[in-house]
């Protein structure tokens, strides 16, 4: 296989007129790998000589297929986009792929219940407690009273017929008053015992009523409390289960963020890569029309002096061969008609510009210095001068100036131009300096060579300058 040159893919390139189709990333990729520049341009010239649609697709995907081997990457349907098909995109697509399947929250923890297992005894303990009757005593209800009275009255009896004995004992069996007081006395002592007794009875049944009540309530208080510590038990419960379902959201939000910022940053790069794609092909585009611009101010400036360009300036410039050829026949019948006058700057003359017998170079030419602005006034006002074409009058302004200077018998200046050669090695010099963004440098070149320019080279530099914002001053 033959071994190639960056150099060499440009000169083909630019000898077939494909120079400029080329994006940034073909050019930085046939840098890295001349053979593949040498490929694509075949490719390319494929892509021009097709005849069917069918043909220039398929020429144009086998560039696409040879991008994607040599830089990863492939040139879109007309090959001057850059579509990179290397790790970005594909890490796009797969976040991008998550997302849309990432689904919503979903926590598979049942949710604690809680049912008062209680409620019917506490209820039925409430309503016991809030319904009692009212306290109430009847001695003849009272079965402690009937116990008392049988065991009072019985001994109330004996009493009595104890004191009747002893009392007739003593009077030796006849009965008296006092026997009779004696066992009446026996007999109330234990009535009086009975009687006694009944307050007793009371508070003994209240106080069975009150520990009554006191019970229930606390039979309530025993079930409500256990009742409120199943209650605590299920707030523990749903608390845990808010904790954790929470934990799990702001996992599932987390998880889900994270892949938001994977896409954005994976976005951002991918645009940052777009971007400096972009600004290469608007750089390559600015320089390449500041170089075809160059070559055609090389190319007319030669032609004009009566040289020939060579082809790779020809080729540069994107002039064709037939353009090239009329422009040169054109200055060759000027300067023909030149030599023919004698060089005079005033009478007939003949040239690119047509200008017949009627023409009046010397009167465009003085109004022009006259004006300050010879290039735009004469671009504006050479039909008024009897010109039917503007082609080759600032050139001829320029001599004619000259001619006017040494006249007057004042130094001329610039009156031998930069060798064509140079001056184009010296153009393409500044604007790779402009293209680096060395504006000082650029300057700074123009300014030490500023002396050897012509007319003619200093507007080609200033153009150049003009298209970075720039302008050199003297």
């Amino acid at each position: 296989m033959p071994s190639y040159t960056y150099d060499d893919f440009v000169k083909a390139a630019n000898q077939k007129g494909l120079f400029q189709e080329f994006s940034q990333a073909d050019l930085q990729t046939a840098q890295r790998y001349p053979e593949f520049g040498m490929s694509i341009l075949g490719l390319k010239e494929d892509i021009h000589k097709a005849t069917t649609p069918e043909a220039k697709l398929l020429a144009n995907e086998m560039a696409n297929q040879l991008r994607s081997s040599y830089g990863g990457y492939t040139g879109g349907k007309y090959g001057a986009d850059y579509i990179s098909d290397g790790k970005i995109p594909n890490q796009i697509d797969s976040v991008l792929d998550k997302i849309n399947g990432f689904g919503s929250f979903n926590f598979d923890q049942e949710r604690p219940s809680y049912e008062n297992q209680y409620a019917e005894q506490q209820q039925a303990l409430l309503d016991a407690i809030i319904n009692r009757p009212d306290f109430s005593w009847s001695k003849e209800d009272d079965p402690q009273w009937s116990s008392y009275k049988k065991s009072y009255l019985r001994e109330g009896d004996r009493a009595t017929a104890n004191a009747l004995g002893q009392a007739a004992a003593a009077s030796g069996g006849r009965p008296s008053t006092a026997a009779l007081t004696a066992a009446t006395q026996a007999g109330d002592y234990y009535a009086t015992q009975l009687n006694d007794i009944i307050p007793t009875l009371y508070q003994q049944a209240y106080d069975r009523y009150l520990n009554e009540y006191n019970m229930s309530l606390q039979d309530l208080n025993a079930v409500n409390t256990q009742e409120q510590l199943d209650y605590t038990k299920y707030l523990d419960q749903l608390g845990q289960f808010n904790t954790d379902r929470n934990f799990a959201f702001n996992q599932y939000l987390s998880d889900f963020d994270i892949l938001q910022d994977k896409l954005s940053a994976l976005q951002g790069q991918d645009s940052v890569d777009f971007d400096r794609y972009w600004n290469g092909q608007q750089l390559q585009r600015e320089d390449a029309m500041a170089q075809q611009q160059l070559a055609q101010g090389q190319v007319d400036a030669i032609l004009s002096a009566g040289g020939s360009p060579s082809a790779d300036l020809v080729g540069a410039s994107g002039y064709t061969t037939e353009y090239v050829q009329a422009l040169q026949a054109a200055y060759q019948r000027q300067l023909a008609a030149r030599s023919g006058s004698g060089g005079s700057s005033s009478g007939s003359r003949s040239g690119s510009s047509g200008g017949g017998d009627s023409a009046d170079y010397d009167g465009l030419f003085a109004a022009a210095l006259e004006s300050g602005h010879p290039k735009s006034f004469i671009a504006n006002n050479y039909k008024k001068y009897g010109f039917t074409s503007q082609t080759g009058l600032s050139d001829e302004y320029e001599e004619w100036a000259l001619g006017q200077e040494e006249k007057a018998g004042r130094p001329v200046e610039n009156s031998l131009a930069m060798n064509p050669d140079s001056f184009r090695a010296f153009g393409q010099s500044i604007a790779a300096q402009l293209a680096a963004g060395g504006e000082n440098a650029a300057l700074g070149n123009i300014e030490s060579r500023w002396g050897e320019l012509s007319e003619s080279q200093r507007a080609q530099i200033q153009q150049l300058l003009r298209r970075y914002g720039l302008e050199y001053e003297e």
